[in-house]
């Protein structure tokens, strides 16, 4: 078995182990209210927490395209990682097992499509900082200038396929979702009200 099998098989056993956890708290605290918990007050909070969680998400790419003069948004990087993974786990709370209606069951199998595109993202991510750096590693070895090792570099980084392709999934996927969360709160509000 291959690196990048053994990668995906973890990415993949860990967001099941996940998502049983998440149903299972929410199976908990719904027997706790008598209702479905994605239905109580509680459970709204709990949505509005991930939805915030996941918004902080687009920081990252807002600042990576927009650095400013702080350069680089590494510490971004880390809270993208994070919110993408800690909200997505309070909206599987929020959610529940229950697939009564069709927006908010499309909103929730797009997003966990998301962030385990997300997780396989950061995962070539990676897999591509390594190459990169055994590259630079490489090319300083052999007395190329620091000017030109980056330039290399840069060519390099903007040739890597793998990436693309990643990118094709993801970034549409994250449209569809907030699409559809959109249509959910709208319809929820409509409905329901808070």
């Amino acid at each position: 078995m291959t690196t990048i099998t053994k990668r995906f098989l973890i990415v993949i056993i860990g967001v099941l182990i996940a998502l049983a956890v998440g149903f299972l708290v929410e199976v908990s605290l719904s027997f706790q209210t008598g209702w479905q918990f994605g239905h109580t007050q509680s459970g709204h909070i709990v949505g509005w927490v991930g939805l915030a969680l996941i918004l902080t998400v687009f920081v990252y790419s807002v600042r990576k395209r927009h650095p400013g003069k702080s350069g680089w948004p590494k510490g971004w990087f880390l809270v993208h990682q994070v919110a993408g993974i800690v909200g997505p786990l309070l909206i599987v709370i929020h959610a529940g097992l229950h697939f009564h209606a069709l927006v908010p069951s499309l909103a929730l199998v797009a997003m966990i499509i998301v962030t385990v595109s997300g997780l396989i993202g950061v995962a070539v991510h990676r897999k591509v900082r390594s190459l990169l750096n055994t590259q630079r590693e490489e090319l300083l070895a052999q007395g190329f200038a620091d000017k030109d090792v980056e330039e290399s570099l840069f060519d390099l980084a903007s040739e890597e396929e793998t990436f693309r392709v990643w990118q094709i999934i993801h970034v549409p996927m994250v449209m569809i979702f907030l699409v559809l969360v959109i249509a959910h709160i709208a319809g929820a509000l409509y409905f329901g009200g808070l």
